[in-house]
């Protein structure tokens, strides 16, 4: 497995959705993945607090970046945008559910952060758009960044 180059997809991936999520709040929905994280500590939401829920999230996506390349080397064998969206569904699933369940427990929801609610329900249909084409834009460029696979195809013995 290229793990380096997997590493370097994600983070490449993570930062595409942050700016999908930019451009998102900036159409009007109050998506801020980096926020939330940032702010997850207990910290008041500030610039130093987006910083740091940025890097938390570029070294997250790094690490999904990662796993990625697992599923390309052993259960897809192979790689590309169209597989790297296929593998984004089950991504795209998890992360829904798992944003949803960070608004639980997150300290400062909902006295000072909007809860996002699962799959960003709670910032409406631009914020739903706007999660989803993250998600998909990250395993497009995961599986296109990624290459070809290293593992080879083994022949059934006769």
């Amino acid at each position: 497995m290229k793990v380096g180059k997997a590493f370097f997809a994600g983070i490449v991936g993570g930062a595409a959705m942050t700016l999908i999520m930019t451009a998102a709040r900036a159409a009007g929905a109050s998506a801020d993945i980096a926020q939330m994280l940032g702010t997850l500590p207990g910290n008041a939401p500030s610039s130093m607090a987006w910083l740091v829920g940025f890097l938390v999230t570029i070294l997250i996506s790094g690490l999904i970046g990662i796993a990625y390349g697992a599923v390309f080397e052993t259960i897809t064998r192979r790689a590309g945008i169209a597989t790297g969206l296929q593998v984004s569904l089950v991504h795209l699933a998890l992360a829904g559910i798992f944003v949803g369940l960070l608004g639980v427990m997150h300290p400062l929801v909902p006295e000072i952060v909007p809860a996002p609610g699962f799959f960003m329900s709670k910032y409406g249909g631009l914020g739903i758009l706007a999660f989803v084409a993250a998600h998909l834009a990250f395993g497009a460029i995961v599986g296109g960044l990624y290459g070809s696979v290293t593992t080879e195809e083994t022949t059934p013995l006769k």
